[in-house]
C-alpha cells in the first residue's frame, strides 16, 4: 500500500461521523446536501452515498466529480434491492465511523450541525440514537425551529412517547434528523418492511432504534427538511390503508412496552388519532367515514386517549 493510500485509510478510520446519503434521481438536491456537509466547520467526517439509479444518469456524473476531488466521499452500489429501505440500509452498512448521520438527498445540514451532533455524541456515547428537530422548508417559506434544551429518553420512555405520538412528534423527527450509533446498526437494527407498512417505514425504524437504547433529543433545528417535494401520504393510498398501517405500528409498539399502565389499547389510540386528524380529512374522504371518525369523540375511552396524547406532546423527560 502506498503512503497516499495508507494516509487515506487512516483518515477513514479516524472519521468520527459518517454521513450516509441514500439518493435516487435528485441531482440538484443531492448536490445541495453534499455542499452542506462540505461547508461544515466540523471536518472529522466521511460521506457514503448509495445511488439507487446505478452507474447512469446525471447523479452519477455529479458524484464522479466530487469523488475525484474529495477523498472523504465514497459512492457505493446498492445491491441489496431497490427502494428507500434497502438503499438507506446499503448506505449505513458501508459507513465506517462510530456515528452515522443519516441525510436524505432532498434535505441538508444547517451550518454547524455536525459540531453540535459531535458534542452530543461525546456527551452521550452510549445512546442508541441522537436527534434534533428541523427547519421546515415549505412552499410559503422556511419555518425555523431554534432552541437548546436537551432531553434524554430511555428506550421504554421513547417507545411510550412514540406510541402516544407525543414529544417525538412535536419535535418533528425524520430520518435526516438522526445520528445513529453504529453499534446499533452492527447489531442488526436496519430499516425494514413490516405487515401493511409502506409509508410508515420511518416510524418503524424509530421504534426499532428505541429497542436498542436511549434517545437523546435537542430541540434545535440542525437540519433543513424539504417538504416541498413530499407528496401527501394519501397520494398513493387511502385513509383506510393509512389507518391500518397505524394500527400495525401501534400494536407492534404495544407489544414492546414493559409497563402499559393506564395506556389506551392500540385500537383506541388509532380512533383518537382519527379524531385529532379529522380536520385534515374533511372533504378528502367519504362523508360517512368523516361522520364515523367524528362520533368517536363520544367514546369515553377515546376522549381519555386524546387527553393522554395532548399531555404527552407537552411532556418530556427533564431538560439537561
Amino acid at each position: 500500500m502506498s503512503p497516499a493510500e495508507l494516509s487515506s485509510s487512516e483518515a477513514e478510520l479516524r472519521s468520527f461521523i459518517s454521513v450516509a446519503i441514500p439518493t435516487f434521481r435528485r441531482p440538484f438536491g443531492l448536490q445541495r446536501a453534499i455542499e452542506s456537509v462540505l461547508q461544515q466547520d466540523f471536518s472529522d467526517w466521511e460521506m457514503v452515498i448509495s445511488d439507487d439509479e446505478g452507474l447512469v444518469g446525471e447523479s452519477c456524473r455529479l458524484l464522479s466529480e466530487y469523488v475525484s476531488t474529495e477523498p472523504r466521499i465514497r459512492v457505493v452500489e446498492n445491491r441489496r434491492g431497490r427502494g428507500q429501505v434497502e438503499n438507506t440500509n446499503n448506505a449505513m452498512l458501508a459507513c465506517r465511523g462510530p456515528w452515522i448521520k443519516l441525510l436524505h438527498d432532498d434535505d441538508w445540514l444547517a451550518p454547524g450541525a455536525l459540531t453540535s451532533f459531535a458534542r452530543l455524541a461525546l456527551a452521550y456515547p452510549a445512546a442508541a440514537v441522537i436527534t434534533s428537530t428541523s427547519h421546515l422548508v415549505q412552499d410559503k417559506g422556511i419555518k425555523y425551529r431554534q432552541g437548546g434544551e436537551i432531553y434524554v429518553y430511555s428506550g421504554q420512555q421513547c417507545l411510550t412517547d412514540l406510541y402516544l405520538v407525543g414529544k417525538t412528534r412535536s419535535l418533528g423527527i425524520v430520518p435526516s434528523t438522526l445520528l445513529v450509533n453504529s453499534n446499533v446498526v452492527k447489531a442488526g437494527c436496519l430499516m425494514r418492511n413490516y405487515k401493511s407498512i409502506s409509508w410508515g417505514v420511518d416510524q418503524l425504524f424509530f421504534i426499532d432504534l428505541a429497542c436498542h437504547g436511549d434517545m437523546v433529543a435537542i430541540d434545535d433545528g440542525l437540519i433543513f427538511y424539504d417538504m416541498t417535494n413530499h407528496p401527501c401520504i394519501t397520494a398513493d393510498g387511502s385513509f383506510t390503508h393509512i389507518d391500518q398501517e397505524t394500527v400495525d405500528l401501534k400494536r407492534l409498539t404495544w407489544s414492546l412496552l414493559e409497563d402499559k399502565g393506564e395506556l389506551p389499547d392500540p385500537e383506541t389510540v388509532v380512533r383518537a388519532l382519527r379524531v385529532a386528524r379529522l380536520r385534515g380529512r374533511i372533504g378528502r374522504q367519504p362523508l360517512g367515514a368523516t361522520i364515523r371518525d367524528a362520533i368517536q369523540i363520544l367514546r369515553p375511552s377515546v376522549l381519555m386517549a386524546l387527553n393522554k396524547i395532548i399531555r404527552a406532546r407537552a411532556r418530556a423527560p427533564g431538560a439537561i
